[in-house]
């Protein structure tokens, strides 16, 4: 038996396939969804700010901490809504608009501060990642990658460059409510971990976040049961081979602010059971349609406790809304 294969001897019967070969679905208003709990969402902080940024002139953001991840050497289009100063370790631009990065070519961090004339900041992690080496990297099995991508969908395209995480990176904010390592994969490793990551994911995660708490479910973030899994983990869990969880695009989430690591009582009728994955699902279901999603697209699924788990959702980013558990 594999080591791999050792530390997920009981993971395969308790997490469900991420169907690739899905239909598009169109998703239907929510007719019912379950009472707002007594606790108030007033006091959840987005971590909004008064302008925004658009990466590689397609994903806008506006949160107060972000993380853009990049190959060595990639010439990062970074746009924002008004003139605004850079100021990092290294280097301090004057207020402007075009704020375009090129990355180090040594893998690692960059921490940048970007202001308004009004003293609004944001705090920018900038992570160059490292290139692998075929199936591993630094002695870090990733198992094998399709060779074609998923109906020629080119975020299905095998990646290349892979996030290097030690204990400290894995602190990282990555955006407002969630960290690097909450999306490392299950896999045992000796040293450093490697993973992928989208920046779509986390702005899709964020704003389901913030519909969590204008619903009544108060909490500042959502427990990641699984993000990146390595192709060879993916594998051995049993799982289809164009499972958006390898290329860093999926996360298996619930709700859980008593930490008992068991989805809350979200639908209050005082059991723990997929019923609360059910509401969950309901709400981020009536997003699919609404502009806090608009551009962020994917897949929705509902799965039940079983021995090993509690209920809990499946959202991804691949582009076209589907949906499976019902």
């Amino acid at each position: 038996m594999s080591a791999i294969a050792a530390s997920v001897l009981f993971a395969t019967l308790f997490l469900g396939n991420d169907p690739a070969a899905a239909i598009l679905a169109t998703a239907s208003p929510v007719s019912e969804i379950a009472s707002p709990r007594a606790a108030q969402a007033s006091d959840f902080d987005p971590g909004h700010l008064p302008f925004s940024l658009t990466i590689r002139g397609e994903l806008s953001v506006n949160y107060e901490t972000f993380a853009i991840f990049a190959h060595p050497g990639e010439q990062v289009r970074i746009e924002a809504d008004r003139p605004l100063s850079w100021s990092d370790d290294d280097v301090m631009r004057a207020a402007s608009p075009e704020l375009n990065w090129t990355a180090p070519m040594q893998p690692g961090l960059t921490r940048v501060q970007l202001e308004d004339d009004a003293g609004h900041v944001m705090n920018l992690n900038l992570i160059v990642m490292r290139s692998s080496d075929g199936d591993s990297i630094n002695g870090y099995q990733l198992g094998n990658y399709p060779a074609e991508p998923y109906l020629g969908h080119e975020n299905y395209r095998a990646p290349e460059f892979f996030l290097e995480v030690d204990s400290d990176l894995g602190s990282i904010a990555v955006s407002p409510h969630f960290r690097l390592e909450q999306f490392l994969c299950k896999q045992e490793a000796d040293g450093p971990q490697y993973l992928v990551l989208t920046e779509r994911l986390l702005v899709k995660l964020e704003r389901i976040l913030e519909a969590a708490n204008d619903h009544g479910w108060r909490t500042d973030g959502f427990t990641v049961m699984s993000g990146y899994r390595t192709p060879a983990y993916n594998a051995d869990l049993g799982n289809g081979q164009n499972s958006r969880h390898i290329y860093g695009g999926a996360a298996d989430i619930y709700i859980d602010t008593d930490g008992d690591d068991v989805m809350d009582d979200l639908n209050g009728d005082g059991a723990l059971d997929r019923a609360d994955a059910a509401a969950l699902f309901d709400l981020v279901q009536s997003l699919a349609d609404t502009p806090l999603l608009e551009g962020l697209a994917g897949g929705l699924g509902e799965y039940a406790p079983n021995a090993w788990h509690g209920p809990f959702v499946h959202v991804d980013e691949r582009g076209w809304n589907v949906q499976w558990g019902r």
